[in-house]
Formats: C-alpha cells, structure tokens, sequence
C-alpha cells in the first residue's frame, strides 16, 4: 500500500485551444487524485500559453492517478458554464518509484483526433514513515 504526500507544480500550458471571441482563452486547470481533494490553479486571462508555477499537496492513500481538466473560465454572469479545454491523467506508479518525475502531457480533444498544445507538470513524492 503506498502512503505519503504528493507535491504537484502545475507549471504551464502551450498552444491551448482558443474559446473567446478575441482569440484567446481564460485557462485555468483542476487537479484531484481519485476523486479526493479537489484543487484549482489561478486563472490566467486572455492567453493561449499560460504560465502558472503553482504547487498543490496531495495526502495518498492508496490513489493511483493524478487527473486534470483545463478549462476556460467564463465570464462571471455565465458562472458555472466553464468550456473544458483538454484533460488527462498521470499514473502515478512511476512517480511512487521515483520520486520527481517532470510530465509534459500532449492535449487532444474530438476523442484524440485534434491535438490542442501541451501542459507541463511536475510532481514529487514523499513516502510515509512506517510507523
């Protein structure tokens, strides 16, 4: 059983799809583990590259998968009606083995028919003491 903490950096995104009328998009990613622990990197407006360098913290417990949804955040009149721009996972069984894995992840939609840039994450893992 693997047990420990999970430091995530979202570092940034390239080449995102655009979702506004002036060419850009308002990105913004959501983490979660499993369906624990729910987390949100910052907003960044007007860009199709955006650059967060955000760190979470993830307590696992058995967890196998960090997934992630990037979605373009919508003007707050059309609160809750955020477009989704790409999503994923990470197997997280190679980054149990090794400690810090850096993970540049190639972004798809239409079922993988059209590619839609890139996110870089890096994440490293610190084992539980056995107690």
């Amino acid at each position: 059983m693997v047990k420990g903490l999970l430091t995530v950096t979202v570092v940034s995104a390239k080449g995102l799809r655009n979702m506004d009328d002036v060419g850009k998009s308002d990105p913004y990613v959501r983490l979660w583990i499993d369906d624990v622990d729910s987390q949100r990197t910052t907003t960044k407006v007007g860009t199709l590259d955006p650059v967060w360098n955000e760190t979470f913290k993830f307590q696992v417990n058995k967890q196998n998968k960090l997934h992630f949804k990037i979605w373009d955040s919508d003007a707050p009149e059309k609160e809750g009606k955020d477009d989704k721009l790409a999503s994923g996972s990470i197997d997280l069984k190679g980054v149990f083995e090794k400690h810090n894995v850096e993970e540049t992840h190639e972004l798809t939609h239409n079922l993988g028919f059209s590619k839609d840039g890139v996110i870089t994450i890096k994440l490293h893992f610190e084992p539980a003491v056995a107690s």
